[in-house]
């Protein structure tokens, strides 16, 4: 494979992982529309539960979808530095592509939901704030 196919199918994951982002957080909107409708004393505890229970089936998957991104940029950062050690000569953005944050790839990819610290806060954030809106009292 060559760095143009790298870098095609890097583009093509990235445009999967942009449509998956986009549908997360349109399920992840529904879920919040659906706990501002049980809060407080509107909802029964079984109502609170399933609403619960959806909300944190969406936050799971945007953990993975998250993690799905991180992976893809390691794994053609990963192909493109096994080209350049190959021998070939890797073009400009090839080489712009290594030198920025996904560049450094350990010798060993493995998959994992929690790699990016930033995205395990955004998605523990939204855990709480989550729970929050359909279990806190609400004022009077």
């Amino acid at each position: 494979m060559d760095q143009f196919q790298t870098l095609s199918l890097l583009n093509l994951s990235m445009i999967q992982n942009g449509i998956f982002t986009v549908a997360t957080f349109f399920v992840l909107w529904v879920a919040f529309r659906m706990a501002a409708q049980i809060r407080g004393d509107q909802g029964t505890f079984l109502a609170k539960v399933l609403t619960s229970a959806f909300g944190l089936f969406v936050i799971a998957l945007g953990l993975q979808v998250f993690a799905n991104r991180n992976y893809a940029l390691a794994t053609g950062a990963k192909a493109l530095t096994a080209l350049k050690a190959g021998g070939q000569a890797l073009s400009i953005q090839a080489e712009s592509y290594l030198a920025g944050p996904y560049g450094a790839v350990p010798a060993e990819l493995q998959y994992s939901l929690f790699s990016n610290t930033s995205s395990v806060a955004w998605w523990g954030l939204v855990t709480v704030i989550f729970l929050g809106v359909v279990w806190m009292p609400v004022k009077k």
